[in-house]
């Protein structure tokens, strides 16, 4: 059995005049959820071995914050395609990143939530309905499969878990 979890990136500011919004940090809010986060992960012993990510700078400070506060040693690889990429682009990201049975995906919306909702076939139901309702900021989408995360398919995947961050 294989996990994969998605995970939105946390709050970034507001783009400032000539600012990109791929620059744009995380806000004090988001650095904050990623303590209630990484506290979450552990009590319910959701480690990642992988961490793939976009190279915008809030989802390389949502995973190394993130990894910092686990105590973990994760691979991290930033893969330029997930900045801009839709969900397709997203499933192929991971299938060619897939040697880890625990692998996280840091990303961007609207892409991680039409990700989740496109690999969930079944899942814990009021995780379901919550994930249907929207794929906030620093949410995390546990997602279990039966096989290798190299041959994930649409509807293959369970969601195991999505509490919205606090």
């Amino acid at each position: 059995m294989s996990r994969l979890f998605l995970l939105r990136h946390a709050k970034a500011i507001w783009a400032k005049p000539a600012m990109k919004d791929f620059d744009r940090p995380l806000a004090e809010e988001g650095i904050s959820s990623l303590n209630q986060l990484a506290e979450a992960m552990r009590t319910s012993k959701l480690f990642p071995d992988k961490v793939l990510l976009s190279a915008s700078c809030r989802t390389r400070e949502t995973a190394s914050g993130l990894i910092e506060r686990l105590g973990i040693d994760a691979e991290m690889i930033v893969d330029e395609t997930i900045y801009s990429g839709g969900a397709g682009e997203y499933m192929l990201a991971i299938r060619k990143n897939a040697g880890s049975e625990n692998l996280m995906l840091v990303g961007h919306n609207p892409s991680i939530e039409d990700l989740a909702l496109a690999l969930c076939g079944d899942g814990e139901h009021a995780s379901v309905s919550r994930l249907e309702a929207g794929f906030p900021t620093a949410a995390l989408a546990t997602i279990t499969f039966d096989g290798p995360l190299s041959e994930i398919a649409r509807g293959q995947g369970f969601l195991k878990s999505f509490p919205l961050p606090c």
